[in-house]
């Protein structure tokens, strides 16, 4: 039965019942309902029915009178029964057995569709909200058809049309559903036209039509499909574009879209352009804190400025970087603080501004609150962030707090959130800071083809495939380690950093490594000390060459004040000791020689980016250098050049590393990068170190870097690398990516990037030129697994004509894997 014959004989039936109740009594009378019951209840409770039409035992109604026809109106407007009646079982003088009958509408036993492949068919399964069991009404069938039309409209499909057979099933008073649908062949927008436009160009306006495009070949990207629901946002978007560029009276008169034929449809914009504005007068009221000239240069907006809407109003309290007014108040405490700009037009094309200001008083932290934490403890938390119990509310700590939060790197980045919680009467608020964790630790698998590497005398000692396997756990808590339930299933919680490595190729080359960080040692300052200890060995199969290494170093750091708190400062002392039969011409014939390294390495870092996975903003800069004992000169004649050479080595190591992060436009970012580094002597009688150069091309993997070798990747450009086959004392590097989120989510961060660079290396130090550079350029993608760090693949070109010692191209077209590492 329809909705409109159930309708009928709902009233029809319900109209009987009242006016043979009504017959039975020779005058209207006021009675007590004695008796009420339900009949004809299946799945629904008779007591729920009772309730939704607002009879009750004892109740005084008028008969004949409207409390029946009421209490009938409020059981249709349920929408679950397909006829109702209510008629007096026994009536008296003072007394009414009522009983109230009812047919339950059918429930939904099952549905489907016809005239949709099996994807389609899924995802509306999911969408239209249908529930077998439950009472199928009118609205659902209504509300289903609408959503099977917009998903299909949204596919290109402008024609469609759409029927529903609803016929009796087996089980007891049930339904199935069959929704037919024809789809009819998939329309594309021929043509836009856009009418009453003068100063400004239809080109520009069809850009901000974001989700309504024209068909074109090469907008292979885009679907040139229709939709209604986002034409109408394309309409609202490129209104606000006009009254930004200070078309204020902008307006769309009318909108059209017709078939032109079955494939294709037209899309017509009838605009209203308007005059153009422009700021006049800009006037402040209520200000006391700040005198209204510096008011003025924060806001930037000078008289005959173009009317723009939108840059008042981040010039006033949206800035993200915080450069605007609201910030002067907001990171002196006034929480409080509003400014509410009133607009009067003045002439044809003039507006005038007086911005009323609300300074409100200063508010104080008064409680800071933590949520969300299920591993991290609280005093990891607290010591990151810079807003203090008893200090004055500043937003400029609350986003520098977010940002040391996010560095962190054990919560996502987009769902942590700092709520004030305000109470304007005391003056107080509260900061609680919510946070998501999410998983930190890794399983570190890195792999590559590494090139053929030769010992001094032309004998291949390594290349091929190398693998490198580990763990590391980012958020270790040392102290928890005696403890049962802590161990779920290591202890977390602390900020510990605990790393286990090892690096193995088929052809004689293994490395073992363990390290310990603690970024907070001691827990009162952020003085960070870790460890290290590994060894590695290498071994040639044809010949006795073979080079071992036994290392040790100590990491202490600090937090700096000046020039501000972003500065950190590293001092690494480390030692290692070599074992080296054959591996350096140095050497001379076939030698055998054991070396000690003793160095310290000083390293000054600048870090202000606001994520540590995608980056959108902020800086990373390091400047370090790597200095042995200048031996030769402190034991002057003690010292021999052939024997203690590589006994006692010497050099100083030098290096810069700077990358910036430019948000583009939403999450768009342009990231430059610069590399140096150079490979210094004391003494110039004694020959530059065999020991820590610099390797540039190829895929950066850091495999056989056992003798303190730097591999620098070049994308585009294979391995053997640039430069002198046993190493480069100078390199640079240049780098631009642009890179485009795709997906930020924690659980699996993806990007893509288009990137061009150059590099080069030189084996001697007055051959560097920073100008002289091999070029290329190419795209890639890349992903974040929490488990397994980042993933990703590059197609790189390289340009210029670079060759190894041999000969052989080392540029052109080439792919390169990366696993755990950044190129």
């Amino acid at each position: 039965m329809g909705i409109p014959a159930a309708r009928a004989a709902l009233w029809t039936g319900s109209l009987l019942s009242l006016l043979l109740l009504a017959q039975t009594l020779p005058s209207a009378r006021t009675v007590e309902i004695a008796g009420l019951r339900v009949e004809g209840a299946q799945y629904l409770d008779p007591q729920a029915i009772l309730i939704a039409s607002g009879l009750y035992l004892g109740q005084k109604i008028r008969v004949p009178g409207d409390d029946l026809a009421s209490a009938l109106q409020k059981l249709w407007k349920q929408g679950i029964f397909g006829d109702v009646q209510i008629f007096a079982d026994s009536l008296t003088d003072h007394r009414v057995w009522l009983v109230i009958k009812v047919e339950e509408r059918p429930r939904l036993s099952r549905f489907s569709f016809r005239g949709l492949n099996k994807t389609q068919a899924k995802e509306l399964s999911e969408k239209i909200g249908l529930v077998r069991g439950t009472i199928f009404t009118e609205m659902q069938r209504l509300n289903a058809q609408r959503t099977i039309r917009n998903y299909l409209q949204s596919k290109g499909y402008y024609q469609v049309q759409i029927t529903t057979q609803i016929d009796p099933d087996t089980g007891t008073n049930t339904v199935k559903v069959l929704f037919i649908v024809k789809r009819g062949p998939r329309v594309k927008i021929d043509r836009i036209e856009l009418v009453g436009l003068k100063e400004n160009s239809v080109r520009w306006a069809k850009g901000k039509l974001k989700e309504t495009k024209e068909r074109r070949l090469y907008r292979f990207w885009k679907r040139s499909r229709f939709q209604r629901t986002e034409f109408e946002q394309d309409q609202e978007r490129l209104l606000t574009a006009l009254r930004n560029r200070g078309y204020r009276d902008a307006r769309i008169l009318s909108d059209s879209v017709w078939l032109i034929s079955s494939k294709r449809l037209r899309v017509r914009l009838e605009l209203f352009e308007g005059h153009r504005y422009y700021f006049r007068y800009i006037r402040w009221e209520g200000q006391s804190v700040h005198d209204s000239a510096t008011l003025s240069r924060v806001l930037g907006i000078k008289r005959g400025d173009v009317y723009n809407p939108a840059f008042l109003e981040r010039r006033l309290q949206m800035d993200p970087n915080g450069n605007d007014v609201a910030s002067l108040y907001l990171d002196d405490g006034y929480l409080f603080f509003r400014a509410e700009p009133i607009e009067r037009v003045v002439g044809e094309d003039s507006i005038d501004v007086t911005i009323r200001l609300f300074e409100g008083p200063q508010a104080t932290n008064r409680r800071i609150l933590i949520e969300g934490n299920d591993r991290t403890r609280d005093r990891v938390i607290l010591r990151e962030i810079r807003t203090l119990p008893g200090e004055k509310f500043s937003r400029s700590a609350l986003i520098r707090s977010q940002r040391e939060l996010l560095a962190l790197g054990y919560f996502d980045q987009e769902k942590t959130q700092i709520i004030p919680l305000p109470e304007a009467s005391e003056g107080v608020v509260d900061l609680k800071y919510a946070v998501e964790e999410r998983p930190s630790d890794q399983v570190f698998l890195q792999g590559g083809w590494g090139g053929r590497i030769r010992d001094a005398y032309g004998n291949p000692i390594g290349g091929g495939l190398i693998l490198t396997a580990g763990l590391r756990f980012n958020n270790f808590a040392f102290s928890r380690l005696l403890q049962k339930r802590a161990w779920r299933p290591l202890p977390t919680g602390d900020g510990q950093q605990v790393g286990l490595q090892i690096q193995l190729n088929g052809q004689g080359f293994q490395n073992y490594a363990i390290n310990f960080l603690d970024p907070w040692f001691g827990g009162k300052k952020p003085n960070s000390f870790g460890v290290s200890v590994y060894y590695s060995v290498q071994r040639a199969l044809f010949s006795d060459y073979y080079l071992s290494i036994l290392g040790i170093s100590t990491d202490l750091g600090r937090r700096l004040r000046f020039p501000d708190d972003f500065f950190r400062s590293y001092t690494t002392f480390s030692y290692r000791y070599y074992t080296a039969k054959n591996a350096f011409s140095l050497l001379g014939d076939r030698g055998t020689a054991f070396v000690n390294i003793l160095s310290v390495r000083q390293s000054l870092e600048r870090t202000s980016i606001d994520a540590p996975i995608y980056p959108r903003s902020g800086s990373s800069v390091i400047l370090s250098v790597e200095a042995t004992p200048p031996w030769s000169y402190f034991l002057q004649s003690a010292y021999n050049p052939q024997r203690d050479a590589l006994r006692l080595l010497e050099f100083h190591k030098w290096r810069m590393d700077a990358q910036f992060f430019l948000r583009v436009v939403g999450n768009m970012v342009l990231a430059p990068r610069f590399r140096l580094g150079v490979l210094g002597r004391y003494n110039p009688a004694i020959g530059f170190s065999p020991f820590e150069r610099f390797f540039l091309g190829g895929d950066g993997i850091q495999g056989f870097n056992i003798d303190g070798r730097e591999i620098i990747a070049l994308r585009g450009y294979a391995s053997p690398f640039i430069g002198p086959a046993n190493g480069a004392l100078a390199f640079t590097k240049f780098t631009m990516e642009l890179r485009q989120a795709i997906s930020l989510n924690p659980t699996a961060t993806l990007w893509v990037h288009a990137f061009t660079e150059g590099g080069n290396a030189w084996g001697s130090l007055k051959d560097l030129n920073p100008l002289f550079l091999r070029r290329s350029f190419g795209v890639g993608v890349r992903i974040f697994l929490p488990m397994f760090g980042l993933l990703g693949v590059d197609y790189g070109y390289g340009i210029d004509d670079a060759r190894d010692p041999n000969g052989v191209p080392l540029g052109g077209g080439r792919f390169h894997f990366m696993i755990g590492q950044q190129l």
